[in-house]
């Protein structure tokens, strides 16, 4: 498990790059249908925002999901994840891990 935790926290420091990302899509995109157009920074444009980030949120999403795919498959050759119950507990467990260094990040903003 530990080996989980330290694997999934390394893969959310770049991470912070992908949640920026997404935060710039969503908070940029949607809000411009609903009539928040100081918020709009030519989204629509030769380089759309789905056609400049989706590559790179794909990468990243397709690494993360692979390397907790061999983690689990590690942890079901030693015994640790034989059930249903130990698979749900590692997806969880990766995923909060991955949110430890944006949150973490913006704790640190937050404060200062």
């Amino acid at each position: 498990m530990t080996r989980l935790f330290v694997v999934n926290v390394l893969l959310g420091i770049p991470g912070i790059i992908y949640f920026w990302m997404l935060y710039m899509y969503v908070s940029q995109g949607p809000m411009i249908s609903l009539g928040a157009e100081s918020l709009a920074h030519n989204v629509e444009g030769y380089f759309s925002s789905t056609l400049v980030l989706g590559p790179p949120l794909a990468i990243g999403a397709i690494v993360w999901v692979l390397v907790n795919v061999h983690l689990v498959s590690r942890r079901k050759r030693s015994g640790a994840c034989q059930n249903a119950t130990g698979k749900t507990a590692h997806w969880l467990t990766a995923l909060g891990s991955t949110l430890v260094p944006p949150m973490v990040l913006l704790s640190v903003a937050a404060i200062f």
